[in-house]
């Protein structure tokens, strides 16, 4: 087992791409929550440029990839909530008023429509690109007044309604359920009191469930149209909207999903339909290279807006609700930056963390992010780079790379001991001193655990420090040549090194959004070091 240090860097991948494999195999969805993000929905019509009446042909959806990396996305499943009036719709607030009817959906949407993103290729969003998923793949722009080019849209849902036009050369959606049998096109209804909701899910089986037993009618009726469910568990993404209407205005009493999904509402400005307005998420900040990351707060109210001129495939350039503040490395190099919100760096300084649980639950992996490479969240950090003062942005919107598994923690006491589950577990403080920098584990107790830390008094010895199990320290000694788990003391620093102008050590001392650290001097040398190559060293 070797310790090895991870770099995090950006690839600019462009657009959708398909490798051709006809005999493609459909693995589940290796994704998470906010990777992919529903980032624009027009639902709303605008007016026919001759003639009268809604055209509502150009109605699409699209979705946006926030990684850094490319993101696979054959087999995942679009539904689209179901839209009867407030009387007969599955709102939270009307499940709330039958246990029965709670009972039985168990936590899953009513949906009208569902809809697959084809399996017979691998299809891939690039980073910071999206694709499109539309009823007619042509151009509408002199067709309505607001009318959308969407001849490079990517799929497109091949209804049998005539008065759509299709593209052979846009891959087809799969239909999976539809609630009414004449309706085998996107259904949104552009006004009214209705909702145009929509959720992005897995292509795990269980995301949606289309069982004829399984199906139901609208809330309080006994025999009707028929709606199917889909299971926000294996959700991607969920944005909640409701049409805006003329008299009422957006009914907040019409909501399906709750603030596990969606704390919000996301809707148009204008009411009504003919309104031609596009709702779409906000840019939350631009990296270097282009690449645009948009909101993703888990509320739709804040994170989308509309616009009657937004096009297929835009951003607003303008950055929102970002702020900045200043952080000081110290003379060693070495800060304990722990952020509140999600945040990026400038260029010269390394934010690391350090994950321990990895497959085989034997790797322990320094994580480090460089300056703007990516938006990162809220988590405990050592921020490496030259003494001095640095500016650090922070965003109110979701981080696009979610620090997971971080085994870094900051004790807010002198003493602490680790109970429970986590009893047999060691800890390893964070130190700094004239020779090196690591992690010493703490003194044996009286139980023959490493589990309890006092810090009080003791000189250099921090309050940042590792939690490692004992199948980690184990593997670790074992494939470091020591002689046992007692004669693995230390683990050397091996991430990025500063250039130190004196021997600090970490301690806490509040500043906004980031603890700073003070002059704290160390004498000796630990016994039992290791270095990156797992070499023992003096």
């Amino acid at each position: 087992m070797k310790i090895s240090t991870t770099m995090k860097s950006l690839a600019l991948v462009a657009g959708l791409m398909m490798a051709s494999n006809a005999n493609a195999t459909i693995a589940y969805n290796k994704v998470s929550s906010g990777d992919l993000v529903i980032s624009k929905v027009y639902y709303s019509g605008s007016q026919k440029t001759t003639g009268s009446g809604n055209y509502t042909t150009d109605q699409y959806i699209e979705i946006y990839n926030q990684r850094d990396e490319d993101v696979e996305i054959q087999g995942m499943y679009i539904a689209l909530f179901e839209t009867e009036n407030k009387t007969y719709a599955y709102t939270l607030e009307n499940i709330e008023t039958d246990p029965t009817v709670k009972a039985a959906l168990g936590g899953k949407l009513v949906v009208k429509q569902i809809f697959q993103i084809p399996t017979d290729n691998t299809y891939t969003i690039g980073a910071g690109k999206s694709v499109i998923i539309c009823n007619s793949a042509i151009d509408h722009t002199e067709l309505a007044a607001a009318g959308h080019n969407l001849s490079g849209a990517d799929f497109e849902v091949k209804t049998t309604n005539t008065s759509y036009t299709h593209n052979d050369a846009v891959p087809a959606m799969n239909l999976v359920y539809a609630a009414f049998s004449n309706v085998d096109y996107m259904y949104f209804v552009p006004s009214g009191l209705s909702s145009a909701g929509v959720m992005l899910l897995k292509n795990n089986a269980s995301s949606v469930v289309t069982a004829e037993d399984k199906l139901v009618t609208p809330f309080g009726k006994t025999s009707t149209t028929k709606y199917a469910l889909a299971n926000p568990y294996y959700s991607i993404d969920v944005v909640e909207i409701i049409g805006n209407n003329a008299t009422s205005g957006i009914d907040a009493t019409l909501k399906r999903v709750s603030d596990t999904y969606d704390k919000g509402i996301a809707s148009t400005v204008g009411t009504g339909a003919k309104i031609g307005e596009t709702v779409y998420r906000k840019t939350a900040f631009v990296m270097p290279d282009g690449r645009k990351v948009l909101y993703d707060t888990n509320n739709s109210t804040t994170d989308f807006t509309s616009s009657t001129t937004i096009q297929p495939r835009a951003y607003d350039d303008e950055e929102s609700g970002l702020s900045t503040s200043s952080i000081t490395i110290p003379a060693s190099g070495y800060l304990l930056f722990q952020p509140e919100k999600s945040f990026y760096g400038p260029d010269n300084v390394v934010f690391t963390y350090i994950t321990a649980t990895t497959k085989d639950k034997t790797d322990i992996t320094y994580n480090e992010c460089q300056g703007k490479t990516n938006l990162f969240d809220g988590s405990t950090y050592i921020a490496v780079g030259k003494p001095g003062t640095y500016d650090v942005t922070f965003s109110e919107a979701q981080a696009t790379k979610r620090v997971t598994s971080n085994a870094l923690t900051y004790a807010t006491e002198d003493n602490i001991e680790l109970t429970g589950s986590k009893k047999t577990r060691s800890i390893y403080t964070f130190y700094t001193n004239t020779e090196k920098t690591g992690f010493q584990r703490v003194p044996k107790t009286t139980e023959d655990l490493y589990n309890v830390a006092d810090f009080t008094g003791k000189e250099g010895v921090d309050r940042l420090y590792l939690e490692l199990t004992t199948t980690a320290v184990a593997a670790f000694w074992e494939a470091n040549g020591a002689t046992s788990a007692e004669n693995f003391d230390n683990i050397v620093w091996h991430g990025t090194t500063p250039e130190a102008t004196a021997v600090q050590g970490v301690s806490e001392q509040k500043a906004e959004a980031v603890k700073t650290v003070k002059v704290i001097s160390k004498d000796g040398i630990q016994i039992g070091n290791y270095n990156i190559a797992g070499q023992r060293v003096k």
